[in-house]
């Protein structure tokens, strides 16, 4: 039997289209004309004998057909790129490298006790971690400038194509050294009282900071004092750790090693909680080594997370 097979380039431009919905928008994001871009979905469709998209005046939208060739399509470039990697690895004798993104909590917590483990199973794998706001994160990861993210699972990080993978529920809350006023309070602590003490804030996390701020606010106490500002987690742990400031984050850095000497205050509103897990493109998880580093992460997970928490994941 005897068929014609799309090339890269065709799957490739079809992806970018289904991604962006439309083709202005797909031919802007690959540098090509629209009319190029247009006679290639075109042409792919003829191969296949079938239309991939509705077009209408708002962009495009995958078929039926479409959305089960969109999902084959992704998994053949991501095989694709990974034998291309492997291949380089052998000629030029390197090891390969598994890029990474995540928030800064999990940066500073579960990825420096994950990495150990990952490295005794796969000793010549590199692992490349950026960090970063959530949003970026997410871009990088849609654009292929990173395989895996780790982190908050939030709306914007919803995207067809991509796995999202829940293994754990999170808690923001204050924390303050063990020395504070605060931490020898009976809990749980009455939410107005945090205003008479200064506030260090990571820039990171801005949208962490509002939402605290109208907690409060629902609970009639004045806003938090932010009185220092910085872009190290480390220096906000260590400010707080220094026994005048409070710091508002995910409660994980009170459990973890960089948070020794930190207490989490039990307030008496709402606690706010958020699924923590990974994204990543569908198909991902069946590489060894991109499974190998998610499920250390995530026996870590297990180790330093009340049961409560955790979702009954595996991988």
């Amino acid at each position: 039997m005897t068929f014609d097979v799309p090339n890269l380039t065709l799957l490739r431009h079809f992806v970018v289209v289904a991604e962006e919905r439309g083709i202005s928008r797909a031919a802007r994001r690959l540098r090509i004309s629209q009319p190029a871009l247009s006679k290639n979905i075109r042409r792919l469709e003829e191969l296949l004998g079938t239309a991939l998209f509705e077009r209408h005046s708002g962009g495009s939208d995958l078929t039926p057909t479409g959305r089960t060739f969109f999902d084959h399509a992704q998994i053949i470039g991501l095989e694709y790129q990974h034998a291309l990697q492997e291949i380089q690895n052998l000629l030029s004798e390197q090891d390969a490298t598994i890029s990474i993104g995540s928030g800064p909590v999990w940066t500073s917590t579960v990825i420096p006790a994950a990495v150990p483990r990952f490295h005794a199973r796969f000793p010549r794998h590199r692992l490349m971690v950026q960090t970063g706001q959530v949003d970026q994160m997410i871009e990088d990861l849609r654009l292929g400038r990173i395989e895996i993210f780790a982190g908050a699972l939030i709306r914007q990080n919803e995207m067809p194509g991509f796995r999202r993978l829940k293994i754990a529920r999170a808690e923001l809350g204050v924390m303050c050294s063990e020395t504070h006023p605060l931490a020898q309070l009976k809990e749980p602590v009455d939410s107005r009282v945090v205003a008479d003490y200064p506030f260090v804030s990571f820039v990171a996390t801005r949208d962490v900071l509002n939402g605290f701020a109208a907690l409060l606010k629902a609970r009639q106490a004045e806003p938090p004092r932010y009185m220092i500002e910085t872009s190290s987690i480390y220096a906000c742990v260590d400010m707080v750790r220094s026994g005048k400031y409070l710091f508002y984050e995910s409660t994980m850095l009170a459990s973890s090693p960089i948070g020794e000497g930190l207490k989490a205050i039990k307030l008496d509103a709402p606690t706010l909680e958020f699924d923590m897990g990974f994204v990543f493109r569908d198909g991902l998880e069946r590489l060894p080594p991109q499974r190998g580093i998610m499920k250390t992460m995530l026996d870590v997970f297990k180790e330093t997370t009340p049961p409560a928490q955790l979702y009954d994941t595996e991988l």
